[in-house]
Parts: C-alpha cells; structure tokens; sequence
C-alpha cells in the first residue's frame, strides 16, 4: 500500500524530509493533571480523500484519515512503529506480536489478535486477514500500486488463529509486505456473497484471477464499494460521516480493544487553499493546522493574540526535494553532465529563500531517519566555475557562440515539467533558469494538472520534474533505482546501471543488518556520484496548533501526528458533547 517502496508523487508543494528517528514532545501545560476524555480535535485536511477504501486509495490524505502514523486509528495494519526499539516495525496491533520466521526465510507465520470486533460489532477473524490479501492481489481490482510490494507471496494458508505467508523466494522486505503493506479489510462487508472464499490466494495470482467469473463480479463490486465512503474498521476512532467538500469525521470507539483515545471526536476540514485554511486556524475554525506555508510561519503567525492561542512549531517530516532527470534524454545521459547540474544550483540559497530556512543540503536518496542513512555523505558543493569544466569535457560547447551550448547539433535545451497550483515550483523555475542560463544552458517550463503530470512521468514523457518523494522508515530503493522498474515501477529517471542493480539485489537478499548496511553505504556513495537525480533539501514541516492540547508529540512517520494520544484538561475544553463545530 505504502509502507514498503512507497513513494507519493506530491509535485513540489509543501512536503519536506527529516533528520533523526526521534518524537518530540511539546505538552503545552506543565500542570494539567492526568488525561482526562473529551472535546474536539479540528485539524485541516489539504485535499480531499478519493476514496476510504484503504485497498483501492492512492492519495495521502486518506491514508492520514484511515490509520495516521501508527497504523491504527480507523483501520488497523498487523504490525506498528516501535518507539522503544528505533521505530522498528513490531509492535503488535491485529497481531499479536512480530512473525516467527523459518530458518530459509520462506515462511512467516503471524498469530492473529483474538476478541477483536469489527466496529460493527462482528469478530474481527484471520480469515479476515487471508481475504484482505485476496482482494489487494485480484489482478482486477484497483490495487495495482499494493501488488508490485506483493510479487514473492507464493500462497497464504490459515491454521487456526495463525495465518502463514509462503514465500517464492527470501526477500528481506518480504517482512514488511506481511506486516506493514496492508490494513485489514472486513470480509464481511466487502465479500458479503463469499464470491472469494473458494479461491485459494494461489488462485488469485494464477490464471483464475484475471477469467473466473465470480472474481470479476466480486472485482466490480469491490472497486466502487460503498465502504469506500463509509469504512467499517478496528482502530481507536470509527467514522461517522463524509461531508465531501467540507469534513471527514470520526468518533472514539470506546469498546477498543486497546487503548482508548481521549478526544471525543476528530473532525478531518478539508481546506485545499492554505490562505483560507491560516484564516480558519486564526478564527477558531479548526485547531491544527499541521502544515503552514514557511511566509505563514515567519510572518503571519506572530503577535499577542496568536501566541495566547496557538503554538508553532517545527517538526520532521519523511520527505524531500528532488529533481528528476530523464537519464535517456542526450542531455542527461553522462553523469558529468547530471553533477555540473547539481553544482550550477545554489541549493542553499533556495533554502534560505524559496524555503525561508526550512530545510539543509542533502546528498543521500534515503530517508534522513532510516537507520542506513549515511551521515557521512557530503552533497556536491555549490560550483559554477567546475560545473562549467564538466560540461566542457562531456562535449557539451558553445560551438557556433550562440551563447547556448550544443553536441553534435543538438543545442542543450530543455523542457522542466510543473505542477499546476504549486507555489514552490512557480518560485523555483526562475531560479533553475536563470542559472543554467548564465551558463549556456536554455530551459523552458510546461505546467500541468497533476493527474497528467503523474500519467506523463510515469510514461517517460519529460525531460526534467521536481518531485517531493515521500519515503517511509523501512524504505528500500529498488522500484526507485533498479533498471527493471523503470517500464513498471517509479524509476522516472529511467536510471539504468548495472552496479546500482547488483546492489539493490543484494540489499534485497541480505538479512544480516551490518552486512545490509555496507551494502546500503555504497549504494547511496554510487547514487551519489551518478547524480541520476539532484537532492535539493532536506526539510522541516512548519505547523500551529492549539495551546488546550496536551501531549503533543510529532513523530517521524507520516503525517507526523498523532492526534488520537492528544487530550484537552476538562476547564479548557471547547466543544462538548456531540454538537459539531461551526465552520
């Protein structure tokens, strides 16, 4: 779903990258007594979910709704974040703890969580777990972006109240495909009829899957299902309703299995435009909201009245700025070229300016948090005069004196392709151009909707992108960089080199961690001198909240929050009982 190679395709808007695996905790009130339940948490949604199917939806925004940042608010996955043990993936939610793993790594076996319901009341069971991995591998169901993080899950039998996962072959990620790729879906709800239960998950992935007709009727069905609209889950907070255009709310379930939340209810507003949603911030209309534009945090959230209210605040987010370079175009194909790039873009006077200081230079494609990150790893200085000498030796001169540079007759122009509504992007182009113009270097823009975009750099149809990757802790890079994704997975850059390759199979096949980390360190070393694509930033996420809450802490997981662990003292509570507030 996204846990494994996920990568969001949020085009240069406000999402930005991390540094150390570390919550932070910012508890407003020294003195506020024990957790007590009750009120509101009003929190602004940037856009709008497409769906609450959790199998069939794409976007981030559901996701934040559907389970947040600890697999576990709505619907629930096998496996959390562990805060005690570096935010490794083991801490148990519908399992009841981590799997036990054969000797060959081809059999993971997980013991299902028993007296769980279903917020509807009926027992949540392992065949429940069985068919949610039915439907996400349903070659017909609109679950292509789970399926590429599923290829070695052979069969899954249940014995009992444990589920066994039998794989094709070891995979170290194979782990996080079990455990942390899927929330567990009702079969109940989504199957009513049983049109899957005499399917094995080896006959989902075989033939029968793509012809059988009672696979094409449950398919149908499942991929314009009402529970899209009306999700029926295990977590902490169940839905309560859709409001399309205005919020997604959800209700505390107090017959949880675990621990409770506090709040009463959580009221997702959706406010796409960022000067509407600082004013409902400022008016009293929502309570948080979780990513102000860095103008909104230096200059318009200041003075008495705000700083009574609210508190700012700057947390770490898995993201980063990326530019993209199609390694197939004749510009971009020598990697001196793609490092004279590199070094023709003050990076950090777009921090300091674009950025208002919301960010730091990186070199390394992984996740600033991941415990493979290299900190060693220096970025390519700021170098106009030896950008020029690179280019120079790649053959790329102004041989007519035109002022553009030029190889065997093809002038180096190119096209950077933009998202349309991105403030960042229309900021940056000038920036890009007016560089690489100094240096002999023409560049036009294209602006596009970004479903277009996404369907244009999917197929390979650009010369350059900016990109914002959002990455998870347990990330790993093959989709990313292997040559063999660059047809199906996410290698826009169209990368292709065979030591990359070797590593990323390596990395994929070794299950000693020190071992796993020195191949990592090369990989990031080899990434780093192809420059297939350039790292702008690293970044902090600015956000503003109100000062009732308590225990507030930003975690290193999208979206950073956790507002089901967030309580309001009962003297300073704002909306009681079940009135909704206005807005």
């Amino acid at each position: 779903m996204r846990r494994a190679i996920a990568l969001s395709l949020v085009l240069f808007t406000i999402l930005f990258a991390c540094s150390r695996p570390n919550a932070t905790s910012e508890t407003t009130s020294a003195n506020a007594g024990q957790p007590v339940k009750g009120d509101w948490a009003v929190v602004r949604l940037e856009a709008e979910p497409e769906t609450l199917n959790p199998l069939t939806s794409t976007s981030a925004v559901a996701h934040f709704v559907l389970w947040g940042a600890n697999n576990s608010q709505i619907y629930e996955l096998l496996l959390g974040y562990n805060p005690d043990d570096q935010w490794s993936v083991t801490k148990p939610l519908l399992a009841e703890a981590p799997p036990t793993i054969s000797d060959d790594h081809l059999t993971y076996t997980v013991k299902i969580r028993d007296g769980v319901r279903w917020h509807d009341g009926q027992p949540f069971t392992p065949e429940d777990v069985l068919f949610t991995f039915k439907a996400a591998a349903c070659p017909l169901a609109d679950t292509a972006q789970l399926r590429s993080d599923m290829t070695d899950i052979a069969d899954i039998q249940v014995d009992g109240h444990s589920v066994r996962f039998l794989m094709s072959k070891a995979n170290v990620y194979n782990y996080i495909a079990v455990v942390n790729s899927l929330a567990i879906i009702p079969k109940h709800v989504f199957d009513p009829e049983g049109l899957l239960d005499t399917f094995s998950y080896k006959d989902m992935i075989g033939p029968k899957g793509k012809t059988d007709p009672k696979i094409k009727k449950f398919a149908e069905q499942f991929n314009n299902h009402p529970a899209g609209r009306m999700p029926v889950g295990t977590g902490p907070y169940k839905f309560e309703k859709w409001d399309s255009g205005r919020d997604v709310v959800l209700a505390r379930n107090d017959d949880y299995w675990g621990k409770k939340g506090y709040l009463d209810k959580i009221d997702y507003r959706i406010i796409v435009d960022y000067t509407a949603a600082l004013a409902a911030l400022k008016s009293g209309e929502i309570d948080l909201q979780p990513r102000l534009l860095p103008i909104q945090y230096n200059q318009q959230t200041s003075g008495q009245a705000f700083e009574q209210q609210f508190t700012k605040t700057k947390y770490e987010y898995p993201a980063a700025g990326w530019l993209i370079w199609n390694n197939e175009r004749p510009f971009f194909k020598d990697k001196r070229v793609r490092q004279a790039l590199t070094m023709l873009i003050d990076r950090q006077k777009i921090i300091d300016t674009i950025r208002q200081g919301f960010g730091r230079m990186g070199a390394s494609i992984l996740n600033p948090q991941s415990k493979y990150f290299d900190r060693d790893l220096k970025p390519l200085p700021y170098d106009p005069k030896r950008a020029g000498e690179l280019l120079d030796a790649a053959g790329w001169i102004d041989h007519d004196g035109d002022g553009i540079r030029d190889k065997d007759g093809v002038k180096f122009k190119f096209e950077f392709l933009g998202s349309m509504g991105s403030t960042t992007y229309k900021q940056l182009f000038p920036v890009l151009a007016e560089e690489f113009r100094k240096n002999g270097i023409e560049i036009t823009d294209r602006v596009i909707e970004s479903a277009l975009l996404q369907k244009t750099v999917k197929e390979h149809q650009f010369d350059a992108f900016s990109i914002v990757p959002v990455s998870d802790l347990d990330q790993q890079q093959y989709q990313v960089f292997h040559s063999s994704s660059a047809q199906s997975g996410s290698n826009w850059s169209n990368f292709k080199n065979a030591e990359c390759d070797k590593l990323l199979e390596q990395i994929r096949l070794e299950f000693d961690d020190a071992k796993r980390k020195d191949l990592y360190w090369k990989l990031q070393e080899l990434i780093a001198d192809e420059q297939p694509v350039t790292i702008l930033y690293y970044g902090n996420e600015p956000a503003a909240y109100s000062k009732r809450f308590q225990d507030v802490r930003w975690l290193p997981m999208r979206p950073g929050y956790d507002v089901t662990s967030w309580w309001v003292p009962l003297s300073q509570q704002k909306y009681k009982g079940t009135a909704a507030p206005k807005g």
